[in-house]
């Protein structure tokens, strides 16, 4: 099957933190701002291709991502981990290699990479070509149970699709519909080119966001796992975001917290108020917040 084994591995590190993804069920659709008028850059927009697919070019905002949701895990992740997120002012991240121990860390390891122009084109220009500038309605698979969502969100020529398809990959050769096929063809296409050598990609460095998206569930009784006894770390009392408050997202400034999450893995209870508490940590990226 193709993708089989990267999705398991994305649920393998789905299934290490606690947060808000949920579930996919009922029919996969993509929803658009407005009909598309101007995906080929003839007319006003927002990036300076010339000739080239118009595209938001914000820092804080993303242009191509595509994500798992939901699947055997459950509701996980406090608004990621994406597979890939390309932003407005030539940055590509995704996430890095993970080490395989436990506890792991617990935050993820997000590398980003700068992308040219020419870079962003080529993508868009593949999001075209496999169909994604338009609306498109995905056939849900009725023999299989717990998959992910495969979510594509491209904003080109002053519109945003959202590609969304339940079990992408999981039909096996063969057995896709015809756009089924041509979205797993285009997360495929994608994910190679970012990472690649391609001239148009820079050099690979740790993403540092300015802020992390949290979630905050108190403690259980026994919190020991495995026979390991997890650590326990005072949440700082500078920090504006008090743990009771982060019951289902709430967004902290890195600054303040930066050193206490290095340090910390998936066992590592953070002690507020007297209250202990399990964190889910995402960075926050491009077009993504406690509101989405």
């Amino acid at each position: 099957m193709r993708r089989r084994h990267r999705v398991l591995t994305l649920l393998a590190l789905a299934a290490t933190v606690v947060g808000l993804s949920a579930c996919g069920d009922g029919s996969s659709t993509v929803t658009s701002r407005s009909e598309p008028d101007d995906v080929d850059g003839d007319g006003g927009g927002d990036s300076s291709a010339g000739d080239g697919i118009e595209h938001p070019t914000g820092a804080d905002e993303a242009v191509l991502e595509i994500r798992e949701e939901g699947g055997l895990a459950g509701p996980q992740q406090v608004a990621g981990p994406a597979t890939l997120v390309v932003t407005g002012d030539g940055r590509l991240l995704q996430p890095g290699p993970v080490i395989e121990i436990y506890p792991g860390p617990l935050l993820p390891n997000l590398q980003q990479r700068m992308v040219s122009e020419d870079g962003i084109q080529h993508l868009l220009a593949l999001a075209d070509e496999h169909g994604l500038l338009a609306d498109e309605t995905y056939a849900n698979p009725d023999n299989v149970m717990d998959a992910p969502d495969t979510v594509v969100t491209v904003d080109a020529g002053g519109h945003s699709y959202e590609h969304r398809a339940y079990a992408l990959g999981f039909e096996g050769d063969g057995a896709e519909t015809e756009n089924r096929a041509r979205l797993q063809d285009f997360v495929t296409a994608a994910t190679d080119f970012a990472a690649s050598d391609d001239p148009s990609l820079g050099d690979e460095q740790p993403y540092e966001s300015e802020t992390y998206l949290i979630r905050a569930t108190p403690d259980q009784p026994d919190r020991t796992a495995d026979g390991l006894e997890p650590s326990i770390v005072e949440w700082p009392a500078d920090v504006p975001v008090r743990l009771a408050d982060a019951a289902e997202c709430a967004e902290v400034p890195a600054a303040g917290v930066a050193g206490v999450l290095a340090d910390a893995n998936q066992l590592t209870r953070f002690l507020d108020a007297g209250v202990s508490y399990a964190l889910s940590v995402q960075p926050r990226v491009a077009g993504r917040s406690c509101r989405d």
